[in-house]
């Protein structure tokens, strides 16, 4: 399989989880897959995607869920930029993984759980700050 067909299908790929409502994956932030020089671009789509989250946070909340049902709720909510963020993603990886399909299944998969915790850390993070301003009411 050549770079260019490789690169299509990790299109594909990141159309289909995110079209099947899995669109939960953030790019990651320590692989050494990703070349330095489209960090910016990486950055950037990763940035949209965590402030997209954030801004979905309130409409999916509900405190009888755990942290991690709110985060998928708002993570599916922000499908589209997730997809734009794996496909910055895919066209990150250096020519030692573009070949290796376990390599970029391992790649997208660790950015997946990545996803999760980021925004299950954004869900703790928006019922903190709602617990705390309900303190500072009380007194």
């Amino acid at each position: 399989m050549n770079r260019k067909n490789l690169v299509g299908l990790k299109v594909a790929v990141a159309a289909t989880i995110a079209l099947c409502g899995c669109a939960s994956a953030a790019a990651p932030r320590h692989t050494p897959e990703v070349r330095q020089s489209a960090s910016g671009a990486l950055e950037a789509a990763r940035n949209a995607w965590t402030e997209c989250v954030r801004t979905a946070i309130p409409g999916v909340e509900d405190p009888q869920s755990s942290s991690e049902v709110v985060a998928r709720a708002a993570m599916k909510h922000c499908s589209a930029q997730y997809t734009d963020m794996l496909r910055v993603l895919a066209s990150t990886f250096v020519p030692t993984c573009s070949r290796d399909s376990d390599c970029t299944r391992s790649a997208l998969a660790k950015a997946q759980r990545e996803a999760t915790q980021a925004a299950t850390d954004e869900v703790v993070t928006a019922r903190i700050r709602v617990a705390g301003a309900q303190v500072l009411k009380c007194q």
